[in-house]
């Protein structure tokens, strides 16, 4: 049975969808922003994409990535995730990237991993933060997607154990790909599930997760249950955690908890290739990257530009430290330079600098890096650096993870980046770094540097950001309605993932008279707010990042909080919200709400009409087909006849004039479900 369960999660986990592509199958992994790309090609049959695409990749690769309909990549990495449906162009009518997006596909299981090293003093072994059995994943594949769901850097097969682990220890560490010898599966000689050194059969080996590695995120690699241990479960008895469903509790549900998506990001649920596909998404304009973390997108400007290294790996072999390959294992410094510099053939306006450091045997090696200078220059002449980025931690990290300096000044343009030693370490030994990215100006970086309001725009082809100050800035107490950058003073969080009318249900209940919806699903109350930066409110019903809708009431439009305006052809009865119903969307204490819409407004031959006023409280008007308008006037006047004369229900005046009627049925009518009372003037 836990095989059988183990086959099926291996299948969810890459959203199964089987394309035949000269005996290959392509599985759908998400739609991203950036991907490394090995080799590139057009195809021109529009009905080819898949099977040409695969077929051309599939000796050297095990993803593919598909642009703009028509652009194949052989891919060895992926990043900077977004929402499936950006990758909205087809072909073979299957998702095949954006304009700028690509829809990225696994089609065979990798032949190689992204080994890091291995300790050559077994007793320097990192302790393990997290650790399962690893016969229950099967694989190093699998392995390293347990990893990398708990946002682990670092994973390794241990004594029949998946370990990972954020760091490393300080030890000598060995990585030569001659001596690597890998093991097949016994279950799939497809499957890779160990690597051993020729010389050192003994020796454990660690690999990096975040790099290499990337999988759909609905589906986990273990159960979620109320009482957990890391491992597939076939059943939880005491239920699954919240933002979790099935039977294993493995599958995200993204109507409790907000799908267990944190507060950053929005558990989203897509249909793509005619299947049910579930996300954590960042915001509109963000991405998420490789730490699970919501940022807005900028290229790495330094990648692949002109450099002057520090040093070699091995005799004749290069180690270029902008080259987007993240070589972390330990190194032989042939090299007597203390500086790392970078040229670029445009000015930039520098936002941030990410530095990743070497593997250190030592100490004394890894603190080469402390405190480390980044120096920007106007020319390409090392000579001349008068603005200084920032500084690196006062402890260098080392490898794997980022040192990130965020610029001091996001006005200046450099054309030069120079990392240099601080000046108490000058002298004392030779920095080496794996890797080093430069990232433009945004405003989504502390805001731009401004205090007031940021704003974006591009100099040929390079983005720059200038600040100016609010000029509508207003104060708001209550009856209000808009879509604003900025919003401060009495603002109190309350839950991500809520609906609007959710929101306001639970900012009534904090007894604050404002909502305010962050991005489209960050709920936040306040009752006195100051506000700027009026934008147009279809960013707000997009969920842009930067964006907050401020109401107090409002209408259900395509599940948007739209302005109340003018006679609403709808009227609906609402029992009092609970806490229960803000904090589990999936109670059974919902909202009950019935509507009736105009016969009028609708076609004479309708089937169904469905209204969503709660996001997560769906209740469904079923008209049988057939029933002319005519008709349903008829039947409905003597339903109301019929009340009228047994006086089942009594008439009641509408609480609001000009808009929806909200009725609160009293204890007694909401015993039973088929008492409502309407006013039939308003109903019809």
């Amino acid at each position: 049975m836990k095989d059988l369960c183990n086959v099926v999660l291996l299948l969810l986990l890459t959203n199964f969808i089987p394309k035949e592509a000269n005996g290959l199958e392509l599985n759908y992994i998400g739609c991203f922003q950036k991907v490394l790309s090995i080799k590139v090609w057009y195809i021109k049959r529009s009905d080819g994409n898949f099977d040409d695409c695969a077929s051309n990749c599939w000796r050297e690769f095990s993803i593919i990535a598909l642009k703009n309909g028509r652009e194949c990549n052989c891919v060895a990495r992926v990043d900077a995730a977004v929402a499936s449906w950006q990758c909205d162009k087809l072909c073979n009518n299957k998702a095949c990237g954006g304009l700028e997006f690509y829809s990225v596909y696994r089609f065979k299981p990798l032949s190689i991993h992204d080994l890091y090293y291995c300790h050559l003093t077994p007793n320097a072994k990192e302790s393990a933060i997290y650790s399962r059995n690893f016969d229950s994943l099967d694989n190093l594949e699998m392995c390293a997607h347990f990893c990398l769901e708990m946002n682990m850097t670092f994973f390794r097969k241990d004594s029949n154990k998946c370990d990972c682990f954020q760091a490393v220890n300080y030890g000598k560490f060995f990585k030569r790909t001659s001596d690597i010898i890998s093991t097949a599966c016994p279950k799939n000689v497809n499957e890779i599930c160990d690597y051993l050194f020729e010389h050192h059969l003994c020796l454990s080996h660690v690999f990096a997760t975040r790099p290499d590695y990337e999988f759909q995120r609905g589906v986990s690699t273990f159960s979620h249950c109320k009482i957990i241990n890391y491992e597939i479960q076939e059943g939880c008895p005491e239920g699954c955690s919240k933002g979790w469903k099935g039977d294993s509790c493995r599958e995200r549900d993204c109507t409790r908890n907000n799908g267990d998506c944190g507060d950053e990001m929005k558990c989203i649920e897509s249909t793509v290739n005619s299947n049910k596909y579930v996300e954590c998404v960042c915001p509109l304009g963000t991405v998420r990257n490789k730490w699970y973390l919501c940022e807005v997108f900028r290229e790495n400007v330094a990648l692949d530009q002109l450099s002057c290294w520090l040093s070699f790996a091995y005799p004749g072999d290069k180690d270029v430290s902008n080259d987007g390959i993240y070589n972390g294992y330990a190194l032989s410094v042939n090299d007597k330079r203390n500086i790392l510099s970078v040229v670029f053939p445009n000015l930039y306006s520098i936002g941030y600098v990410r530095i990743y450091g070497k593997l250190c045997e030592n100490e004394r090696d890894c603190s080469q890096l402390d405190k480390f200078v980044i120096k920007l220059g106007p020319s390409d002449d090392e000579r001349n650096l008068p603005e200084t980025c920032g500084y690196g931690p006062d402890e260098a990290i080392q490898a794997g993870n980022p040192m990130t300096v965020i610029c001091k000044d996001f006005t200046y343009r450099s054309k030069l980046v120079v990392l240099l030693q601080s000046d108490e370490k000058i002298g004392t030994g030779n920095p080496t770094i794996a890797e080093m990215e430069v990232y433009e100006v945004s405003c989504g970086v502390l805001n731009g540097r401004c205090e007031q309001r940021c704003t974006e725009s591009k100099d040929g082809d390079a983005h720059v950001v200038s600040c100016s100050s609010w000029t509508d800035e207003q104060a708001v107490t209550n009856s209000f309605y808009g879509c604003y950058l900025k919003v401060s003073s009495d603002l109190h969080f309350k839950k991500a993932g809520l609906s609007y009318l959710q929101c306001k249900d639970a900012c009534t209940l904090m007894s604050k008279s404002l909502a305010v919806m962050q991005a489209g699903f960050k709920c936040y109350c306040g009752s006195s707010l100051n506000i700027a930066g009026n934008i147009p409110v279809e960013d707000c019903k997009k969920g842009h990042y930067g964006s907050n809708l401020i109401f107090d009431d409002c209408d259900m439009q395509d599940d948007f909080c739209n302005k109340v305006n003018g006679t609403l052809n709808l009227i609906t009865t609402t029992s009092k919200a609970t806490k229960h119903d803000i904090y589990d969307t999936n109670s059974t204490e919902t909202l009950e709400t019935i509507v009736i819409i105009k016969p009028s407004d609708e076609s004479t031959n309708i089937t169904s009409l469905q209204t969503q006023l709660y996001d997560s409280y769906n209740i469904y008007l079923v008209i049988t087909s057939g029933v002319t308008t005519i008709a349903f006037l008829f039947m409905l006047a003597l339903l109301v006849r019929e009340l009228k004369l047994k006086r089942v229900i009594p008439k009641r005046t509408s609480e609001t004039s000009g808009r929806s009627a909200r009725i609160s049925s009293s204890s007694e009518v909401r015993s039973s479900r088929n008492s409502l009372s309407v006013n039939n003037t308003e109903a019809i």
